[in-house]
């Protein structure tokens, strides 16, 4: 369901006309669809060369946007690093140089010039098989399990990275060597100590930039010390909080004794017996209505069925009942997949979203929230909003359908640059009861906007 657009270097020139993307006509939609970038390239002439200043040691705004310009050249060996810290993950990228990369894998084949798509892939493939363990994370005292690294080739330079079309080949003086270890941490944590055993081809110093809500701050690593610690001292924001889901006070049911109504009939039975076959009661028939309507008292509290009486759930036919309801119920949606560990995600999901569509929307989210092409990581969404235009019985059983737009806004940082995100939704959604609760149970799409 969920997901925004990329504005990238390619698509400034039309930042003043948005794009609307027509879905078609009330076609059911089960899940979102998925947002990959559909903005035609555009051949704009080449921006003038970027001087690439050194960091200061101190605290810096948030990351840079994308860079526009086309022509960066690696003039000397990169070793860069850079520290993601976010809530419930944290990741760390490093960049090489691929001719260093390439020299040290294979100290006796000649550099080419270019790398074709083949050899980029064999290139991240031998570099994968050296580099499992370089990375390890510890919080406070707890060592994390070391994850696979993600491996690509990345044109450009550190914090001024370019796309690569699928089967671009690459000039070697603009290619980089990424690697992304991906850590699953607490939403806050408040120490970080990252540990590199990368040190290859002699060196010694591996900078390192932490980026951490709105600000970030530079540090090293040294081949002598081999550990970056970063202290929180609260300045991470912690993530949004999941809102409350939508309830309903259920109608009480009616208690049918069931119990006592068998001990009744079954006592009046006997009694119609006795008078037919003209029985007489040893002591006369005053005890045994006495016994009898005593145990029906007592039987009266046992097999007690609740029977429901009209409609399980209440009726919604105003727009603001139905805002208080949908809001809430997609503001969880995106708020499941700032968590990254999958059980988590799909537990927090379940929350708000129910049936078939729960399955579905969750692997067309995951998808629709990570960067395409080689990215490899996933928007966080910063802003949400959500209105209703209207409100409708659902044809289809209980509860309602609600034609209603909502807002989306995400950004996602690496390589030491950063990717927002934006993208309006109209679509109609089905809400249905469930255990006293509101759920989201179907999605119609009819037009998605990307600013």
């Amino acid at each position: 369901m969920v997901a925004i657009a990329v504005i990238c270097w390619q698509c400034l020139a039309r930042a003043q006309e948005p794009e609307t993307i027509k879905i078609g006509g009330q076609k059911p939609l089960e899940t979102l669809p998925s947002l990959s970038p559909m903005l035609p390239s555009l051949n704009l002439p080449a921006a003038p060369k970027v001087e690439v200043k050194p960091e200061e040691p101190a605290i810096k705004p948030a990351p840079p946007p994308l860079p526009t310009n086309e022509s960066l050249i690696i003039t000397g060996p990169i070793l860069q690093a850079y520290l993601y810290v976010e809530p419930y993950q944290t990741r760390f990228e490093v960049l090489f140089d691929a001719a260093t990369m390439m020299t040290w894998l294979e100290p006796d084949v000649v550099v080419p010039k270019s790398l074709t798509t083949q050899q980029q892939k064999q290139l991240c493939d031998k570099a994968g098989t050296r580099a499992a363990e370089w990375c390890a994370l510890r919080t406070g005292d707890e060592t994390l399990p070391i994850p696979q690294p993600l491996i690509n080739v990345i044109k450009g330079l550190p914090g001024n990275t370019l796309p690569i079309k699928e089967d671009e080949e690459v000039a070697l003086n603009q290619a980089m060597i990424g690697f992304i270890w991906e850590f699953a941490t607490p939403p806050g944590p408040d120490e970080l100590n990252v540990t590199w055993k990368g040190w290859i081809q002699g060196a010694t110093k591996l900078p390192v930039r932490v980026f951490f809500g709105p600000l970030s701050e530079t540090g090293e690593i040294h081949s002598s010390v081999k550990t970056y610690r970063w202290r929180n001292q609260g300045r991470l924001p912690r993530p949004a909080p999941l809102a409350a889901v939508p309830q309903f006070e259920m109608p009480k049911p009616t208690r049918v004794p069931l119990g006592g109504i068998l001990w009744l009939l079954g006592g009046i039975v006997f009694y119609t017996y006795l008078k037919i076959t003209d029985h007489k009661l040893p002591g006369g028939s005053l005890p045994f209505i006495a016994v009898w309507l005593l145990g029906a008292v007592l039987m009266s509290q046992l097999l007690v069925i609740p029977v429901q009486t009209g409609s399980s759930s209440p009726s919604v036919t105003q727009v603001d009942e139905a805002q208080k309801i949908v809001a809430p119920l997609l503001r969880n949606v995106y708020r499941a997949f700032d968590h990254h560990i999958e059980s988590d995600v799909y537990d927090v999901l379940a929350r708000s979203v129910d049936g078939e569509l729960l399955r579905k929307l969750y692997l067309e989210t995951i998808q629709a929230l990570t960067l395409d092409g080689r990215e490899g990581t996933r928007v966080t969404i910063a802003e949400f909003s959500a209105t209703v235009d209207k409100v409708a019985e659902n044809p289809k059983g209980a509860g309602f359908v609600a034609d209603c737009n909502w807002m989306a806004r995400g950004i996602v940082g690496h390589w030491g640059h950063s990717h927002p995100r934006v993208n309006i939704y109209n679509a109609r959604i089905t809400i249905t009861p469930a255990k006293g609760e509101w759920k989201l149970t179907g999605l119609e799409v009819q037009e998605v906007r990307r600013l």
